[in-house]
């Protein structure tokens, strides 16, 4: 009789284990799914226009005016959102460009929405080698997404503009294309590279 008592329990405790890993797959199936649908996203998707070369210019020449007054010849401007889900997969990418900017002298700012005012001083504090500022979303119409950047040379032209990274997590080889545009900065004059086209963890910009 003992012995049944323990085989009976011991069937329900495997029973009882399967029946959490079941529950826990479906937990994780669903959230993936849930994931892939929120975040995982064309860049452009939702603003196809800065597929054109032209447009994407313009539209710079439109924010210059809005920035601070260049402190250098070259400069890195990142558009961040401290409460996207997605920066945590770019993290790696963004401290690399700041850290390769810093090297190289290039100014680096960060742009945040407005509606993160408030934070801008402490995320000033845990990032001292980047310019944060705010600006109002009417200013930025149209930005296809964030955490996202762009690069200016020293005659105001755009020579990267895109993500910090594709993939659903932001996935790439240590040497990404934008640290080879800010050392070709120092070199030469880059080609522009207009990182348009692909999948990644993008948040829509408020």
């Amino acid at each position: 009789m003992q012995v049944q008592v323990k085989a009976a329990g011991s069937k329900k405790f495997i029973l009882g284990i399967m029946i959490i890993l079941a529950l826990w797959l479906a937990a994780l199936l669903m959230f993936a799914s849930w994931f892939q649908g929120r975040y995982i996203q064309a860049y452009t998707q939702q603003t196809p226009q800065f597929l054109q070369a032209s447009f994407t210019d313009h539209w710079f020449s439109q924010l210059s005016p809005l920035l601070p007054a260049k402190s250098g010849s070259s400069r890195v401007i990142q558009f961040w959102q401290p409460d996207c889900l997605c920066n945590r997969f770019a993290r790696r990418h963004a401290l690399s460009a700041m850290k390769i900017a810093k090297k190289l002298n290039i100014e680096h700012i960060t742009i945040i929405p407005q509606s993160a005012k408030h934070m801008q001083a402490s995320l000033q504090s845990l990032n001292p080698d980047t310019h944060i500022i705010t600006l109002a979303p009417h200013k930025l119409a149209n930005w296809p997404a964030s955490p996202t950047l762009l690069i200016e040379d020293p005659l105001a032209r755009l020579v990267y503009f895109g993500p910090l990274g594709f993939g659903a997590f932001c996935s790439q080889s240590s040497t990404s294309i934008i640290d080879t545009q800010l050392r070709k900065l120092q070199d030469s004059s880059p080609r522009p590279f207009f990182n348009v086209i692909g999948k990644g963890c993008f948040c829509p910009w408020k």
